[in-house]
């Protein structure tokens, strides 16, 4: 398929973009958004992967790197959530004015945080009429400082920032994630979500796409919302086969309701 290398928002954001074969007209596109301390690769380059298996679908797919993540400018020392959302619109405004996308058939798939994000987000944009989390972040606070234990928050307020794996996060990185609350968020999303969860998963247990579907059904919106269980995987997917299952069902679920 071919692949275009992107820098957007003020040159300093890193993406790429993926195109169908012989592509010669706006087509359906999918915006891929990653984790926490993650990539637009993606663990085992699920994000690779993905793309690479919607574009041979017929799809344009944008896959990007938040700041102080992979290819794009700035240090994890300075990411917050509330910068994130920021970046995520920038890109999906970005991709948006593509020539190469109908605008009118953009969907959000975004992994872990990145599915957090996306639910705080893609309400802001009315041409959005679909997404799907991908194992998604439903309390970040909760949900992150059970990854990186108790103590990093008070590492981080002691001394300004806690070492996570080589990533730095900052006192401020923890307390706003304290303000962010995409199960509230969601439900001001009218389009169509589907969920997808490994029954394995020990990062972030399959309950909280379950508490995704809860606050959808008591949001007032009667869109079309689903939830599956791949039954062994874990957090990544990271099986061939899991992997796999993951991008057929997110991709028949896509047939259904454009």
């Amino acid at each position: 398929m071919p692949t275009q290398e992107i820098r957007f928002h003020s040159n300093t954001l890193a993406a790429v973009l993926h195109k169908p074969e012989d592509h010669q007209q706006p087509s359906p596109t999918i915006i891929f958004v990653h984790g926490f301390v993650g990539s637009k690769v993606g663990e085992h380059r699920m994000f690779v992967k993905a793309a690479n298996y919607f574009s041979n679908k017929g799809f344009v797919c944008f896959r990007f790197d938040f700041s102080g993540c992979g290819e794009s400018e700035g240090d994890y020392k300075d990411v917050t959530i509330s910068n994130q959302i920021n970046e995520l619109k920038s890109a999906i405004e970005y991709v948006s004015q593509l020539q190469e996308v109908d605008r009118n058939n953009i969907i959000i798939i975004g992994h872990s945080l990145g599915g957090a994000l996306t639910a705080l987000t893609a309400y802001q944009f009315p041409f959005i009429k679909h997404v799907i989390l991908w194992a998604p972040v439903a309390n970040p606070y909760q949900d992150i400082t059970s990854i990186t234990g108790m103590e990093a928050e008070q590492i981080a307020h002691k001394h300004g920032y806690y070492d996570y794996r080589g990533f730095l996060l900052s006192h401020s990185f923890f307390e706003d994630l304290k303000k962010h609350h995409p199960l509230k968020s969601i439900q001001r999303f009218p389009g169509t979500v589907y969920l997808v969860h490994g029954a394995n998963d020990q990062d972030i247990p399959s309950h909280s796409s379950k508490a995704y579907i809860q606050s959808l059904s008591e949001s007032g919106y009667d869109q079309e919302r689903e939830y599956s269980l791949i039954n062994g995987a874990g957090h990544t997917f990271s099986n061939t086969s899991w992997e796999q299952e993951l991008f057929k069902r997110s991709y028949q679920w896509i047939q259904k309701v454009m």
